[in-house]
């Protein structure tokens, strides 16, 4: 049987563009959407086109995720959240993206591209590379380090064929309750932009701080996991909506006798007669195998629990005998089924990880399917 018959996933789009909308409203901020990693596991393409009438911006994470919205016909601004390697210089500008930059060999490429560019057009010097800095006030994975910022624009603006549209930060403890260190990074991200008058796109706020640090906002907040309605923050100032329900099927019901065990290493062992079924989804789809023995699946509006270790392809759950269910019959992973939910949080407190890494996990063998 064709796994896209198996298990799918499907994408509320209304739901993503609710959420937007949402948070423009809640920030009075430009919207830059994050869509790294394929829209954070709910299909690229058709979330963008979904928003290019909502969004001011896509953010991604590589030139390669940028040049796929280019090609897809995405006319709105692309930036690129990761300073690139100087070699894609060319792509970056032919395919006319936003490079975050953090390093001066970057910029001095960029330059020369757009300098052999203009060369080769008539009229000449009509082209400018727009660029936006990186800031490093704390989290130290990238950026310009905020002591030093200053002088990097200034230095920058000798390239004369770029065009510092933005200047940005990001923050390391926004989802968390102590935001001491967050407003420490606002703070040096304002003594860097202190006496810019000439850059007009300052962002420093994520999800979590669109929720919580109001005066981050600025010209543009940055949103991911809010756009696809999960909070990544305990505070819900923003009316949210879950775009993703993960569904899968029953493929075998059986009984098992007392003492009789299941699935790999025989880690369960029933202790009476017990009613069983196996769902045709595993960690070959992305289910974390982390949830083995522990997770719960909804099937009929009701909770039931899994069984021994998930399987690459297939997982085990209890039945109660009385159940009146069938082969074919649908189970859901992730969404709502009656009045009973499993959110991906809820997944993600299990595996002891974060709804992020479930979200983005799950495969490509699993279909999209957008409502």
């Amino acid at each position: 049987m064709d796994a896209t018959n198996q298990t799918h996933v499907e994408i509320n789009l209304n739901a993503i563009k609710a959420n937007a909308k949402a948070i423009k409203e809640h920030t009075g901020s430009k919207l830059i959407a994050v869509v790294k990693a394929d829209a954070y596991g709910h299909g690229v393409i058709p979330v963008t086109e979904a928003l290019q009438n909502i969004a001011d911006m896509f953010a991604v994470a590589t030139v390669a995720e940028g040049i796929e919205l280019r090609q897809a016909g995405i006319q709105i601004p692309i930036l690129i959240l990761f300073s690139p390697l100087p070699d894609l210089a060319v792509d970056i500008i032919d395919y006319d993206l936003t490079a975050a930059v953090d390093n001066w060999i970057l910029a001095e490429q960029l330059n020369r591209v757009i300098l052999d560019r203009n060369h080769q057009s008539q009229p000449a010097n009509k082209l400018k590379a727009k660029i936006h800095i990186n800031v490093n006030t704390g989290m130290n994975r990238c950026g310009v380090r905020y002591t030093e910022a200053k002088k990097f624009i200034k230095e920058l603006k000798s390239l004369s064929l770029l065009e510092i549209e933005g200047v940005f930060t990001h923050f390391a403890t926004a989802d968390e309750d102590d935001h001491s260190f967050a407003h420490l990074q606002l703070n040096r991200f304002h003594s860097v932009i202190k006496d810019i008058s000439d850059i007009h796109l300052l962002h420093i706020a994520n999800s979590a701080a669109a929720h919580t640090i109001h005066e981050s906002h600025l010209d543009a907040v940055r949103t991911g996991l809010s756009l696809y309605g999960i909070y990544p923050t305990k505070k819900k100032s923003i009316q949210l909506n879950p775009a993703l329900t993960w569904k899968a099927k029953i493929g075998w019901i059986d009984y098992i006798e007392p003492g009789e065990t299941v699935s790999y290493g025989l880690t369960y062992k029933a202790q009476n007669r017990i009613r069983i079924a196996s769902i045709q989804v595993g960690y070959g789809d992305g289910y974390p195998r982390a949830l083995s023995g522990k997770g719960e699946v909804l099937i009929g509006g009701i909770r039931r629990p899994i069984l021994g270790r998930i399987c690459m392809d297939m997982m085990v759950c209890k039945l109660e005998s009385a159940d009146k269910v069938t082969v074919g019959d649908e189970v859901v992973l992730i969404g709502k089924q009656g009045n009973e939910e499993i959110s991906a949080d809820e997944i993600a407190d299990h595996a002891n990880t974060i709804s992020y890494e479930i979200l983005t996990n799950i495969g490509k063998r699993v279909k999209r399917i957008y409502k």
